[in-house]
């Protein structure tokens, strides 16, 4: 790659960096100001930019935001919030009847992220951030998604140096393959103590319209809630939620 190259692309990251949830919008004035690139250079990228979808200038304000083709770089929470979205309402109503905080969770690159969260009431719930990003062998909801894609994806899991967040944590080969048999078998994964100790973690999986696996509804909370009296109650709820996410998806 050229010099010249190397740079026009550098410039063009640069430009795309500039476009958060808070500046969804920008002018050819503030992109030159915040980049401090020629005016030459940033319309000439820019024109690039527009061209190939990733960014679209707005015709009422003449001023640019991200395009659709912006979709097809794999940036898990900029592609799917959209998608997701009718989802919303079925994890709030999920949340508010078992009480306990609820999560739609996705898997890049060998880790789950969390794509969209309501919190619970309780003062000991476990504050998550949208977009944060989890190792997949302690969490119910990375394993959900893990155990319904292909050998290849699950061995590099297995074939890779797995940490001990807890004594509970899932790290034997072993023991992991056999878990991840049952998930598949029974269509949801409960871990208790894996990550934190003392929180127990549910999760069904979501399809899509192929019927693949493409993230997983998740439920965590302190496992003096989460009994075995009760789990086969919060098992039921999840599993009928994200039946639901799943035909919104076309899934049916």
């Amino acid at each position: 790659m050229s010099g010249s190259t190397l740079s026009s692309v550098t410039n063009a990251l640069r430009i795309l960096r500039l476009f958060t949830p808070k500046q969804k919008e920008l002018s050819f004035t503030d992109i030159v100001r915040l980049t401090n690139l020629p005016k030459s250079s940033a319309h000439r990228v820019i024109a690039v930019l527009v061209k190939e979808g990733f960014l679209a200038k707005n015709p009422r304000t003449n001023h640019y935001r991200l395009g659709l083709a912006i979709l097809s770089l794999g940036g898990v929470i900029f592609s799917h919030r959209e998608l997701y979205k009718e989802a919303l309402p079925i994890v709030k109503e999920l949340s508010e009847t078992l009480d306990e905080s609820a999560h739609i969770c996705l898997m890049e690159n060998m880790e789950v992220v969390y794509l969209f969260r309501v919190e619970s009431r309780h003062p000991d719930r476990l504050l998550t951030q949208i977009g944060r990003k989890n190792p997949i062998h302690c969490t119910s909801e990375g394993l959900c998604i893990l155990a319904f894609q292909d050998k290849g994806t699950i061995n590099q899991l297995l074939q890779s140096k797995l940490y001990s967040f807890t004594p509970c944590t899932p790290t034997d080969p072993d023991k992991l393959l056999a878990l991840i048999s049952d998930i598949r078998q029974n269509d949801y994964c409960l871990l208790r103590d894996a990550y934190y100790e003392n929180y127990t973690s549910i999760a069904a999986p979501i399809r899509d319209y192929t019927g693949a696996v493409v993230s997983s509804l998740s439920v965590v909370g302190h496992s003096s809630r989460i009994t075995d009296k009760k789990k086969g109650r919060f098992i039921r709820k999840i599993q009928e939620a994200a039946a639901k996410i799943s035909e919104h998806l076309g899934h049916y």
